[in-house]
């Protein structure tokens, strides 16, 4: 069998004398530290002996299927999906961090059937295990030329900071570095979340409020024609609203009955933020106004039923 050859495109890292991705190796460190917060999170909810292992091999196994198979059937930034002879290779094309996601969630529920535990148990394990990955995930995309990156500063201020890159055209807000942070903060929020006595999912569902609603921002931040239909919507910040609106209606669920006015605005609340957000996005290519107070609105949009969530998962 010969070797596939490396992408003459791609940023290569020499370890001991092998040459390998310089973004996949981000990637692999980010999983393996993943893997190995896993039992320290499972000890920390009580999870029973060998539980955090198996859901491991799973989550990598599945999260893998599902990451590519979002990307091939979901991206269009070309016009078109993947055709089925490419999502096969591997090499060709890309992945998406949602897809990611709910391949480790069904591999929770696998777990969870074959071990006899909560799957939402398992779920809370899993928050900042993912974070942590994604953290280092997104540090890798800086090696990626023009991905992670936002439109065209036009702001002194941005322009002179760290959070800034030089391009062919000028300078780009490099989003990558502030989704890893973000993904940093909340590993931390995630891990000292988990509980034993706090009810199983529940820190899931404080991971969905709060990734849901920071990756609206950032993914809208991107500029980059990553995950997108047909160069403009943004799959992974329309999945990125639905992972927000599913964590605020199942606690809208919950507290129906004890707190039916609190439920009640929490539910309306989600088509609302949808429509705003909707037509910021519009606003932000075809109007002047200016694009640092039309996000700083649409974060506080976005706030709103995040806020809400945190208020019924308090409630509950």
């Amino acid at each position: 069998m010969g070797v596939t050859p490396m992408r003459e495109d791609a940023v290569l890292t020499d370890i001991f004398g092998v040459q390998v991705y310089s973004f996949g190796l981000w990637a692999a460190i980010g999983l393996a530290l993943a893997l190995l917060v896993l039992p320290l999170a499972g000890k920390r909810a009580r999870m029973r002996e060998g539980t955090s292992p198996l859901f491991g091999a799973l989550a990598l196994a599945l999260g893998f299927v599902f990451s590519r198979l979002f990307y091939c059937f979901l991206d269009e930034s070309l016009g078109y999906s993947m055709p089925l002879w490419a999502i096969v290779q591997v090499n060709i094309g890309g992945y998406s961090i949602m897809g990611a996601l709910l391949g480790a969630c069904l591999a929770a529920v696998i777990t969870g059937g074959l071990t006899g535990r909560p799957a939402a148990r398992i779920m809370d394990c899993l928050a900042p295990a993912f974070l942590l990955f994604v953290a280092f995930e997104r540090v890798g995309e800086s090696v990626i030329e023009g991905f992670g990156q936002s439109r065209a500063l036009t702001m002194d201020f941005f322009i002179n900071s760290f959070l800034a890159v030089e391009g062919d055209d000028g300078f780009y807000l490099a989003t990558f570095r502030i989704e890893a942070v973000v993904a940093a903060v909340l590993f931390v929020v995630m891990l000292l979340d988990i509980r034993p006595q706090r009810r199983a999912g529940d820190t899931f569902i404080k991971f969905m409020l709060l990734f849901g609603a920071t990756q609206i921002i950032l993914e809208s931040l991107r500029y980059d024609n990553h995950m997108t239909v047909h160069a403009f919507v943004r799959v992974e910040q329309i999945l990125s609203m639905a992972l927000l609106g599913f964590g605020v209606i199942t606690l809208a669920i919950r507290n129906w009955k004890k707190r039916f006015a609190l439920s009640l605005v929490s539910v309306i609340v989600i088509p609302l933020v949808v429509g705003i957000g909707v037509g910021i996005e519009f606003m932000l290519d075809r109007t002047g106004i200016n694009r640092l107070l039309l996000y700083a609105v649409f974060s506080l949009v976005v706030a709103v039923p995040a806020w809400l969530g945190l208020r019924l998962r308090r409630e509950a």
